[in-house]
């Protein structure tokens, strides 16, 4: 099967790459980041829809996991219009392009289009995201879903384990900073099921394996955890310092809204896709830990 993943340069979609090349042809599309080793990568602007076509058409790839986003809330609420285009933007032109090859499509959205209000929230809960990136994945979801109906669309939660590139996982960024004796502050009011990029990879297999398959699909992990309780789980699991981590509020954020609650009922894709996401101490364990790259413990 030759599979084009976009933003194969990314905390999940560098994962992604390596894993799926087990058993497909992989062809990873990376902008500005280091694509995986050993994958052959393609650098594009998403945002060209010419470009994208003329790369969907030389290439003719059987499946196409969209993974590209400016997926940072932050810059997302300083720079709404940013976020629009390469979250809402760039998805729409990898939809169209995708579908003129009649390409299978798998795209990747977040827990973050919810609202918070509601745990453990199934598929069918009606979002209602607080802040930008919430508000242009939704837009991204819903423009998907209307020029192909077949697409997967999988909300994933928030990634913990080992990522790609310099950007950390939630779990990466905690040991890095409990390795080097750095104070941690983190939220007692903020729930969530982390997820590893092995457990997505999986569900992406699952959903090949299943070509009838289609619709959202909710990927998040067992256990549901504030970002306290997450800090305190990496602490143990690696052996370091935990008196180093303190707890917050939310209120006391002072950048982009964050949800109080967006855990994840993942029933639909245990049932529809045989997918079950790995134990989460087997995640943080499997996290970097090369001290000589910049932003990696």
């Amino acid at each position: 099967m030759r599979i084009l993943i976009t933003g194969a340069g990314g905390l999940v979609g560098g994962r992604l790459g390596p894993l799926l090349a087990r058993n497909h042809s992989i062809l990873a599309v990376i902008r500005n980041q280091q694509g995986p080793a050993g994958i052959e990568s393609v650098r594009l602007d998403l945002s060209d829809q010419a470009a994208a076509d003329a790369l969907f058409r030389s290439r003719r790839p059987n499946v196409v996991v969209h993974c590209a986003a400016l997926a940072d809330p932050e810059i997302c609420e300083r720079d709404p219009e940013r976020a629009r285009r390469e979250n809402e933007v760039t998805t729409g032109i990898v939809v169209n392009a995708s579908g003129r090859m009649g390409a299978r499509l798998i795209t990747l959205s977040t827990d973050l289009v919810l609202d918070g209000e509601t745990a453990w929230s199934r598929e069918t809960v009606r979002p209602g995201p607080i802040a930008e990136y919430g508000r242009c994945k939704l837009a991204a979801e819903i423009a998907a879903m209307a020029d192909r109906p077949e697409v997967v669309i999988f909300r994933v939660a928030l990634v913990v384990g080992r990522g790609h590139g310099a950007r950390l996982s939630a779990s990466e960024s905690i040991a890095q900073r409990l390795t080097r004796g750095e104070g941690v502050t983190l939220y007692e009011d903020e729930w969530r099921t982390p997820i590893d990029p092995d457990s997505v990879a999986q569900a992406i297999e699952a959903a090949i394996q299943r070509p009838r398959i289609s619709g959202l699909f909710h990927l998040g992990g067992s256990e549901r955890l504030t970002r306290m309780q997450l800090g305190q789980r990496v602490a143990k699991v690696l052996g370091l310092d935990a008196s180093l981590i303190q707890s917050s509020q939310r209120a006391q954020h002072k950048g982009a809204p964050r949800p109080r609650d967006v855990s994840l009922d993942t029933r639909r894709a245990k049932e529809e896709l045989g997918w079950v996401a790995r134990a989460l101490d087997l995640a943080i364990l499997e996290g970097r830990r090369d001290s000589t790259r910049q932003g990696v413990f």
